[in-house]
């Protein structure tokens, strides 16, 4: 069984579509709704293959938080006998190797950032043109066992814990965080402005009002989907 797994947080504009993009090769989902305020939870309670739990306290240490959350629904997801683990945000898509990604340990991909432009601005996230040609190398699939595990403040990969494992480095991840809608952006330079120290505060509080791009956040020109190889450059710490 392949399962996959995240924490979510106020997604009706967008959960619809992540189920069911990820239930197109996931067997089960297991969602932590972090308090949401609006219809996230309903719609998650819509669907019979996602296994939803429901926050009661809004946690001010996020960092801890979120990791105490994807370990839960990892648990319970091993509980269930799943044999894979697909690690995911709610605004995220995936695109999997062609090669045979169940013959290794774990897969780690390629994720490029979309923005909004002027000229896609009345536009549905998912249909946004222009994305940076930055890219980071981050794990989205895992062979379960109990190596497998999230105990680090603010840990989304678990790569310190696949010494001497076979790893495939193949695939892509869309990621339309700040490409949903301007309001969102807003949403996002405060939520990290507030509740994250540096470097992610100062960052955040300096990207409010910039939703609209015309270049990547790291000062590159923008590019479509088609162009990531020719163009695509590696973002390092």
């Amino acid at each position: 069984m392949i399962a996959g797994i995240a924490q979510i947080r106020n997604e009706e504009l967008i959960i619809a579509d992540t189920i069911e993009h990820f239930l197109g090769f996931c067997d089960r989902l297991y969602l932590y709704d972090d308090v949401s305020s609006d219809e996230t939870p309903a719609i998650c309670a819509s669907y019979p293959d996602v296994k939803l739990v429901r926050g009661t306290e809004w946690a001010k240490d996020r960092s801890g938080a979120e990791t105490a959350n994807r370990q839960r629904m990892l648990e319970l997801a091993t509980a269930d006998g799943a044999d894979w683990i697909c690690t995911f945000d709610a605004d995220e898509r995936i695109e999997l190797p062609e090669t045979d990604w169940r013959a290794y340990d774990a897969v780690r991909m390629k994720l490029f950032d979309f923005y909004i432009t002027a000229e896609d601005l009345h536009l549905s996230y998912a249909d946004r043109r222009w994305m940076g040609p930055e890219y980071r190398f981050i794990f989205m699939l895992y062979r379960n066992g109990p190596h497998i595990r999230f105990v680090h403040h603010g840990q989304r990969d678990m790569w310190m814990f696949l010494q001497g494992k076979r790893v495939l480095v193949d695939g892509y991840v869309k990621h339309y965080g700040k490409a949903i809608s301007v309001q969102e952006w807003e949403d996002t330079c405060d939520y990290y402005s507030t509740y994250f120290g540096e470097p992610y505060r100062t960052k955040w509080l300096n990207r409010k009002g910039k939703a609209i791009h015309t270049e990547s956040d790291f000062g590159r020109p923008l590019i479509t989907w088609d162009q990531k190889d020719q163009f695509g450059v590696e973002l390092r710490p």
